[in-house]
């Protein structure tokens, strides 16, 4: 009775579970891309109150923020504070990730397990943490306290996104150049770096995607003077939410989309995780 039972569960499984599977990631895609697009649709509503369908659609909301200076302001210093950051965590983590994968040295587990606690301790946590740190050492608040801050969250990312190809690179190549009388230094940057661009390039997008979208981080860093996107999006749906903040946030999904298919197109992203035969 049991055998046939499971024969017959068994049978089902291999009917319908090609089916059931496709289902699966259908009501998943359409959970997670449905508020995406009524978000996308409301911000061309003309009308001042959200309402969802609109009853016409129209670009005022678009107009009225490249119009607003204080949300120009906004986009700028997140855009600035990316593009200091994502090159700080590139660097260090290309170094972090070259150390970890070439040398054996005492402290080699803590320095690992120091990269990877931003993914382990809350945001709120760290972000009290850091200014209360910032505000011991008489740094305080504003621009350069969220750059510190952005870099120590993406670290881990562009670690574990570097790391990977290091561990699948062809470490005969960086002989043959040593052999060839090339000295460490000059080895790395003509021979591996050029072979693990596509892990670092990536680990810049996925830092700089982070920077720009940081909020937690960003709100306890960020003080009274200053403001990045995420935060004038906050202020404003604290006072009065209009389809203007639904316009910034498609923003943020354009600027999401284009950084994933930059990374698709440049990097080759097989490469990351597959060693090349």
């Amino acid at each position: 009775m049991n055998d046939s039972l499971v024969d017959h569960v068994e049978g089902l499984a291999q009917k319908y579970g090609r089916v059931l599977g496709y289902a699966t990631v259908a009501v998943l895609m359409a959970y997670l891309w449905i508020p995406i697009a009524v978000v996308t649709i409301m911000s061309f509503s003309p009308e001042a109150v959200l309402s969802f369908p609109p009853e016409s659609l129209s670009v005022k909301w678009y107009e009225t923020l490249v119009n607003d200076q204080a949300a120009i302001d906004a986009i700028l210093t997140s855009v600035k504070i990316s593009l200091i950051a994502t090159p700080a965590t590139v660097c260090i983590a290309t170094m972090i990730s070259y150390a970890v994968d070439r040398y054996v040295f005492r402290g080699k587990r803590l320095l690992q397990l120091l990269v990877t606690l931003p993914l382990i301790i809350p945001l709120i946590v760290t972000g009290i943490a850091m200014t209360m740190f910032f505000g011991l050492v008489g740094i305080g608040s504003g621009f350069w306290p969220i750059v510190v801050g952005h870099t120590i969250k993406a670290l881990p990312f562009a670690t574990l996104i570097i790391l990977p190809t290091l561990y699948s690179f062809d470490r005969r190549l960086e002989e043959a150049s040593m052999d060839l009388g090339a000295d460490e230094f000059e080895t790395f940057v003509k021979v591996t770096l050029p072979n693990i661009y596509p892990g670092v390039l990536a680990g810049g997008l996925m830092a700089f995607t982070m920077s720009f979208n940081e909020f937690v981080l960003t709100y306890f860093l960020k003080g009274s003077t200053i403001d990045t996107l995420p935060t004038w999006i906050w202020s404003k749906l604290r006072h009065r939410a209009t389809p203007e903040v639904n316009a910034a946030s498609v923003l943020f999904l354009v600027v999401a989309i284009v950084l994933i298919l930059v990374a698709v197109s440049l990097t080759h992203v097989e490469r990351i995780a597959t060693q090349e035969e």
